[in-house]
């Protein structure tokens, strides 16, 4: 064997078990690369949204009882963040001129029973005038009676030759003259008895009580120009100042009130997420801005309607909205000491089901 065919031989046999030394390592490598992998365990998924800290009881707007008639504020009773108790008065206003019309209206009242009074008393009158027609009617009566026995008389001379005819007419005149006398006494004492003026009276209680009822009003009038809680609660905020005018050019009202409770989270889910909030579902809240801020709950309310946001915390729907889009408004309770503050912006993260 030559030289140079020793190494020919030499190198294809290196290289023969060079390649089988691959080929097992790669059947070793591919045997591990079957082996199933361990399924990783599932992660907790969290649902992530924003809200605003807020009463369950929307804040409203106060204004005067009167609105929107005219009312000029001379004093204000309540300032921001004053809690307040229901029928505490928060504003003074300027009533003298009402204050006048109650007493106009007390004024007519006097009048109308001054003619209530003399009404009465022309009934009165008018009775004892009728007793006196009365009277006057039983004397003629007794007047005609007297003539009448004259005429007779003189009839019954003339008759015995002892009178004469002038006498007879002149007796007959005088009867005749006292039953036209009795005739109109009687139709004057008629008439008057058959309509007695009642009426007068009861036109004058009429008018009493119309000058009551117009008092009534003004008294109304005067007791709508305030401002009162109407309820336990806090003033949210203040648009007024002494002074100011309210009335149909009135843009904002006095206060935002907020009834007293407890306060809760008003979490806006977009509907792409919707699906995955039930109520009683575990809540982490925390601060928008400070994420060291923290607070728990649950989904306490999971509304059946989508709404454009509100404008704030006003309790405003935006019926102009910048976009289309809607969201499910829930409510989410909030345990814990410290709780944040009324208006406060909130994270809101919720823990979905596993499927």
């Amino acid at each position: 064997m030559t030289r140079s065919r020793f190494i020919t031989y030499a190198s294809v046999l290196t290289l023969s078990g060079l390649g089988l030394s691959v080929l097992m390592a790669a059947k070793a490598s591919g045997e591990k690369t079957t082996d199933p992998a361990k399924p990783a365990a599932p992660a907790n998924r969290t649902l992530v949204c924003l809200g605003y800290v807020d009463t369950q009881e929307k804040v409203v707007g106060l204004l005067p009882d009167n609105f929107p008639l005219t009312a000029q504020v001379t004093k204000v009773l309540a300032r921001e963040g004053d809690e307040v108790k229901e029928g505490q008065p928060l504003l003074e206003f300027d009533t003298e001129m009402l204050k006048l019309k109650v007493k106009e209206a007390e004024n007519a009242i006097q009048r109308a029973k001054a003619e209530q009074a003399r009404a009465e008393a022309a009934v009165r009158a008018h009775a004892v005038q009728v007793n006196a027609l009365h009277r006057e009617y039983r004397g003629k009566e007794k007047e005609l009676a007297s003539k009448k026995s004259e005429l007779e008389e003189a009839e019954r001379l003339l008759g015995l030759g002892a009178g004469n005819k002038l006498q007879v007419e002149a007796a007959r005149a005088a009867y005749e003259a006292a039953a036209e006398n009795l005739e109109s006494a009687r139709l004057k004492w008629d008439g008057l008895q058959k309509d007695p003026p009642t009426y007068l009276v009861d036109l004058a209680k009429e008018g009493v009580k119309q000058a009551e009822i117009a008092k009534q009003q003004a008294e109304h009038a005067r007791d709508q120009v305030r401002l009162r809680a109407p309820a336990d609660g806090r003033i949210i905020r203040s648009f007024v100042s002494e002074g100011t005018m309210f009335g149909m050019a009135t843009k904002e009202p006095a206060f935002w009130f907020a009834k007293k409770g407890s306060l809760i989270v008003r979490a806006e889910v977009s509907q792409e997420f919707a699906a995955g909030v039930f109520e009683g579902q575990v809540a982490q809240i925390e601060d928008e801005a400070d994420d060291s801020q923290k607070w728990t709950g649950k989904v306490l309310v999971v509304p059946n309607q989508f709404l454009p946001k509100r404008l704030g915390n006003t309790g405003l729907i935006d019926i102009m909205p910048v976009t289309d889009e809607r969201v499910l408004e829930c409510q989410i309770s909030i345990d814990g000491k410290n709780p944040p503050k009324f208006g406060q912006k909130v994270r809101v993260k919720l823990v979905k089901k596993d499927k």
